[in-house]
């Protein structure tokens, strides 16, 4: 498996092959104290049946769980690869550097441009802001919308 091939897919083969076993394992300590405690008439038995499957359920639960944290782990990296904040250790081609954001008005070149927005966002941005790069931005006021949580408007 290569390095483009480790970024198309959200989990590697060992994440499924947890996630398999733990459910297997699970399921069959449910099934198993199922069928025990149908065979049982005692209580306490039973409560021993009922323990025994309340752990397979927990063996379930922490490898669903497991897998998704990792899946959730790959969001984040996929997140911060979209908006490339961060560089790509990986990547074949050399990165790419966005243009600078074009505005579509005239503006005074005296007066700063301290905030931006794209057509159809509804939050403003600085103009270096990588959400904004490359598109067609008009200046806007912090009162044309919520500030960006990126960068921090």
């Amino acid at each position: 498996m290569n390095a483009t091939d480790r970024r198309t897919e959200p989990w590697r083969d060992g994440d499924a092959l947890t996630v398999c076993a733990t459910t297997l394992i699970g399921l069959a300590v449910i099934a198993g104290a199922w069928f025990g405690v149908s065979g049982t008439v005692s209580a306490t038995r039973q409560a021993a049946w009922l323990n025994a499957g309340a752990a397979g359920f927990a063996i379930e639960a922490g490898g669903l769980c497991l897998w998704l944290l990792r899946l959730r782990r790959a969001v984040g990296e996929r997140r911060v690869a979209l908006i490339s904040l961060a560089p790509q250790e990986d990547a074949q081609e050399p990165m790419r550097t966005a243009r600078p954001p074009r505005c579509t008005r005239p503006t005074d070149t005296t007066v700063p441009l301290p905030l931006v927005r794209a057509a159809g966002m509804t939050r403003v941005h600085h103009p270096d802001c990588p959400l904004v790069a490359g598109k067609d931005v008009t200046p806007a006021g912090l009162d044309d919308g919520e500030p960006c949580g990126v960068c921090a408007a």
